[in-house]
């Protein structure tokens, strides 16, 4: 699974249009997400206490447009140059700040399956 962090707004939003798109994309070209290991220290940057988010925990397989790891910072993220279909969401997990303002990886997430894209090897 790769991961995305959004507001409980705008996900609703994308559950009625069936799609998602983040204000971002315009600007960026692309759905910025993460690595599991990565969550709580992009929400920690980017997020800082904020409430009102959930993680969007999304089964590579299922999205639609092309998806690819690209480095960033010097660690590789997953991108997605497209609209992603909610249907590829497996689970939108409440994602509150700690009472410093931090991230932790949310207790009751999904099972985090090996679910990335077959490579030729």
């Amino acid at each position: 699974m790769i991961y995305h962090i959004e507001t409980e707004d705008l996900w609703r939003e994308a559950l009625l249009a069936g799609e998602y798109l983040p204000e971002s994309f315009e600007s960026d070209g692309f759905i910025h997400c993460a690595a599991l290991e990565q969550v709580a220290d992009v929400a920690d940057r980017h997020y800082h206490g904020r409430n009102g988010l959930l993680l969007l925990c999304i089964s590579q397989k299922l999205v639609d447009a092309e998806t690819l790891w690209e480095p960033s910072e010097g660690l590789y993220y997953p991108h997605i140059y497209g609209p992603l279909n909610v249907s590829a969401v497996a689970a939108a997990v409440p994602f509150p700040c700690e009472g410093d303002g931090t991230f932790q990886l949310p207790t009751n997430m999904p099972e985090d399956t090996d679910d990335f894209p077959e490579t030729d090897t």
